[in-house]
This record gives C-alpha cells, structure tokens and sequence, in this order.
C-alpha cells in the first residue's frame, strides 16, 4: 500500500466473490465482474427497487460483452436474486465494462436460443452525452463511413499518435488494428433510453438518487448519491487507488479532458465526508470510519495534488521542445503493455493540452509532428 493509499479509510466489507453479492447498505449489494485487462476487475450495483408495480432489482452498470460476464450474470440471476426480477439498468457512461452488456440485460438476458430471463424490454438510463457516443461508436454504419471517408487515415488512433511522437511501426500497426476495439466491446447499444438529467433526482427503491455530471473521463459521466443512505456511486469519476483516466483522442485533438475532469470535482465538495463511496474499481472507503479524514474529501484532495504535480513534472521537462511521446515516460515510468500505452499515450496529451490551454506550454508543428514548449 502506498503513502496516499494508506490515508484511505476502507470500508469493513468483505469482497464479493464471483457470481455472488455483498450488501453494503440497505437495500444496495456490490458484485465485482472481471475484466481482460491489467486493471482486471469492475464493481457492480444492484439496488432493490419497484418499477411499475413490479419488486426487483435496478443494476447500476454491466461489465464488458463477454461469455464470461454473461455467465456470472446468470448465476446471479438463477440465485441470489432470489426469484425476483431485474427491471432496469442504470449506466454511468459509456465506456465498454460500465455499458457493454447494456443491451443484453435489457433484452432480459437471453440464452442462445432466444429465451429470456425476465421480462423484456427494460429501460436503459443515461445521461444524453454518454447515450449519444455509445450509439455512435458501437454503430457499425458510422465506422464504414469512417472508414470510406477521404481523411479517414487523419482522424485514426494510429495516426494521432504518429503526430504526437510515436515512431515504432511496431505500435503503428497495433495502433491501426484498434479502430474497430470499441464495437468489439460494445457490439450493441439499445435503441431507446431514458435521460439521465442533474437537476432531477432518480427515483430507485424509495428514495432519491442526485445525479453529479462530470466531464473529462467520458462526455458526460453520471455518478449517483443518496443523502438518506449517504451513498454516493461515483463510477470512475472518483477511485480510491488509481487515478481516473483522462485521455485527448483523434476525434477531439484539441480537447482539455484534465481540465474539465479538475472542475468537475468540485462538484462533489457539498458531499459529508463520511459518505460511503462506491467505486467503479478497487474498494469502497469513506463511511462513518472517515468523519474527519481517510474518506471522498481525501481522496478529492489527492487527486488535485497528483495532478497538480504531473503537470508540473511535464512544463519542468518541456524546457525544450518534446512532443508527447517523449513526455510519456516522465509521467508513466512503468513499463506498459500496448493497450495501458495508448490511455497513457491519451492521458500525457491530456496533461499538455492543459498546460497549452492555461498558456504555459506553446505548441507547434514541425514536418506534421506537434511539439509543446515552456513559454
């Protein structure tokens, strides 16, 4: 555990083993999903609810669209359910293991042949922005016009980040064979949703549900908080162990993600400090062990400072000209897999785009590659 780590407060809960649940307050059980990838695992939601006179279940999430994912499903579904139904899915954004079962669940988890556990369709609630991309991205029409489009090379992942320094053929070709990665993970979205608005609490097992909007990780995250039971589901907007991603993409390449993300936390400030935060990843913390310290308004704080000091660390190396490939390193020193490269890669332009939006990093072309320089 590292010195940040050590200020965290965890809850006293027990991690849920596959295909089981553990009740963190009333009425509200964590179940964890694995995931393929060095960040292996996501936590889950179920809060018992109502709908339509109907007793159930509303499940906060997904997991990724995957055999096992859709099996650990079923499991919970045939037993710890205990007979009742799941009647509504909640998504906090976009991203392939919070949205990419959406459309299974809500087709009441079919088995091969067609049949469904539970009656079908049911909702899907988002936000407008996290919707909109999922529909987007996951379309197959979209990604052939894309394709068939005459700058199309221009706007790829690999080319991005040819013009952000990166030399290796190797990562080139690698890069290239991800265009497709987000449909792979999200091979459908349902056709219809309902919006998820700040201004108006959702309603979900007899109490309200303030719905906190934040920007920079995903276009418009949906995190979740219950004054009554001081419960805040705070997706991947807020994670006790790991800082939430903030990346610059081709689509958007002169975004400033780490910006929006810093003001979106103050968002979260008005929250008690010892609410119980539910994490998308890693353990929830907070709770009455963190009254004073160890809980959200600890970890807000350590994500200010973290950032604060990876931007200083990037101006300090760009006393002289670098383009982000040089930077990477400074900022990720580990060694990384190709698929933990490119949100590196998304994340250290995210760091530059910020610097050169606030004035303190200029920024210039040089034979098609961007290069950032301390003014």
């Amino acid at each position: 555990m590292n010195k940040l780590e050590s200020e965290i407060h965890y809850a006293p809960l027990p991690m849920p083993e596959a295909g089981t649940l553990q009740t963190v307050a009333e009425g509200v059980y964590w179940l964890r999903m694995p995931l393929p990838f060095a960040l292996d695992h996501i936590n889950l939601w179920l809060i018992e609810d109502t709908l339509n006179g109907r007793e159930g279940f509303t499940a906060v999430d997904t997991g990724i669209s995957d055999d096992t994912t859709k099996a650990l499903w079923q499991v919970l579904a045939k037993s710890p359910f205990k007979g009742r139904p799941l009647l509504r899915v909640v998504c906090t954004h976009m991203h392939p293991d919070h949205v990419g079962l959406a459309h299974w669940l809500c087709q009441g988890m079919p088995d091969k042949d067609g049949k469904a556990l539970f009656q079908a369709p049911l909702p899907l609630a988002m936000t407008l922005g996290e919707y909109a991309t999922a529909r987007l991205w996951s379309s197959r029409a979209l990604a052939e016009e894309t394709r068939q489009a005459p700058n199309a090379q221009a706007t790829s992942m690999a080319e991005h980040f040819r013009r952000h320094g990166m030399t290796s053929q190797e990562d080139y070709a690698k890069a290239q064979k991800r265009d497709g990665f987000y449909g792979s993970m999200v091979p459908s979205v349902p056709l219809n949703y309902q919006r998820l608005l700040p201004n108006k609490p959702l309603r979900i097992g007899g109490r309200d549900w303030e719905v906190i909007i934040g920007y920079g990780h995903s276009p418009e995250h949906a995190a979740l908080f219950c004054k009554d039971l001081k419960l805040l589901i705070s997706g991947d907007m807020v994670l006790p162990r790991i800082s939430t991603n903030m990346s610059v993409w081709a689509t958007e390449p002169d975004a400033d993600p780490l910006g929006l993300y810093l003001e979106s936390l103050g968002r979260f400030e008005p929250l008690p400090e010892d609410c119980l935060v539910l994490p998308s990843h890693g353990k929830p913390f907070g709770g009455e062990r963190s009254k004073k310290e160890g809980g959200l308004h600890t970890r807000l704080r350590q994500l200010h400072e973290h950032h604060e000091a990876r931007l200083s660390e990037a101006l300090a190396f760009c006393k002289d000209a670098r383009t982000a490939a040089q930077v990477l390193p400074i900022l990720f020193p580990r060694a990384l897999d190709f698929h933990q490269f490119t949100f590196a890669m998304g994340e250290t332009l995210a760091h530059l785009n910020r610097l050169w939006h606030g004035q303190a990093l200029s920024r210039e072309i040089d034979n098609g590659i961007f290069y950032f320089k301390a003014r």
